[in-house]
């Protein structure tokens, strides 16, 4: 996608600002009321972002310092990074929901052990998380810190002078992600909960390891379908039209995945990181077999709750079995 600014609806404008990863972009959202601005989401705090959303407020006839209010979606940098920064020039308010709050402003340094065991027990080598581990530098600066002035509720409204947003949860992203609808409009910012062409990384929560990704995800989904939405417009891709053939793919995505990782361990047992290589292939960036890792975790883990496999340790290292 372009870099740039599209009206989307009156007074209400997708900014789409450039990231140095595959997805190349993010999308957030702007609305102007009575000359002030409130968004959803932010874009991260990495070279050249802040730069392209000031030009793209500038091409809507706003600046910085009219944002009034920021409604962020979930914890990741690339949605909350420039909070902190609008914060400072403009005094903006920031909403979200307390628990994404309470992660956004986890330094990763505490978690860095949490993790390694976690990962190391999931079979990676130590070397891949020693480079993994280097990319989460990158990441804690990608995130500006701020105050939250409240947090949101899901089920609750906020009233952008006169146009309603309701707030949905959506836990599976994040275990605490919300995103936000419309009624009046039909139009649904689906954050990275619904993206129209690949699904988002589901990945195990170390800071709240009650969470389940995949059931929740699942769970949130179906919950969704039959919301009369004429248009959504997500985090990442362009905006489209028909969100309950789009949660039907996302559903049957997750189906075939499951299949692919149970045949997988039907081969022979294996850890996690052995099944996320026969799933994804080990021809990765370390940050991609990161992610493709947390995909298959998540994946293990329902089909445990199930009861479709077994996991044993030995020496440490979870190894899956039927």
């Amino acid at each position: 996608m372009e870099v740039g600014f599209k009206e989307i609806s009156d007074s209400v404008f997708m900014l789409t600002l450039p990231m140095p990863f595959r997805l190349e972009h993010v999308n957030i959202y702007a609305f102007i009321n009575q000359g002030r601005v409130s968004l959803i989401d932010t874009g991260p705090n990495l070279p050249g972002v802040f730069a392209a959303l000031e030009k793209n407020l500038d091409g809507i006839g706003r600046k910085v310092s009219d944002i009034d209010r920021i409604f962020i979606t979930h914890f990741h940098a690339d949605h909350c990074g420039l909070a902190g920064a609008v914060q400072e020039i403009s005094g903006a308010a920031v909403y979200m929901r307390e628990i994404e709050y309470n992660r956004a402003t986890t330094d990763p340094r505490a978690m860095l052990e949490r993790l390694r065991s976690f990962y190391l027990r999931g079979g990676m080598p130590d070397e891949v998380f020693g480079r993994f581990a280097g990319l989460l530098k990158m990441f804690r600066n990608a995130t500006i810190p701020f105050k939250a002035e409240r947090f949101l509720e899901p089920g609750g409204v906020e009233d952008l002078d006169g146009m309603r947003l309701e707030v949905i949860s959506s836990p599976g992203h994040s275990a605490g992600q919300v995103i936000f609808f419309c009624r009046e409009r039909r139009i649904l910012f689906s954050g990275d909960h619904v993206l129209p062409h690949i699904t988002p990384n589901l990945s195990p929560d170390i800071a709240n390891p009650w969470f389940h990704p995949l059931r929740s995800f699942i769970q949130s989904l179906c919950e969704m379908k039959g919301l009369p939405v004429s248009m959504v417009y997500p985090a990442h891709g362009w905006p489209f039209p028909d969100l309950d053939r789009r949660i039907e793919e996302i559903l049957a995505h997750h189906e075939e995945r499951k299949g692919l990782i149970l045949a997988s361990v039907k081969a022979g047992p294996k850890t996690a990181y052995q099944i996320s290589g026969d799933i994804f292939g080990m021809e990765l960036s370390d940050f991609d077999k990161f992610l493709a890792l947390n995909e298959t975790y998540v994946h293990l883990e329902q089909l445990e709750m199930e009861s479709e496999l077994q996991r044993q340790t030995e020496k440490g290292i979870d190894i899956y079995l039927v």
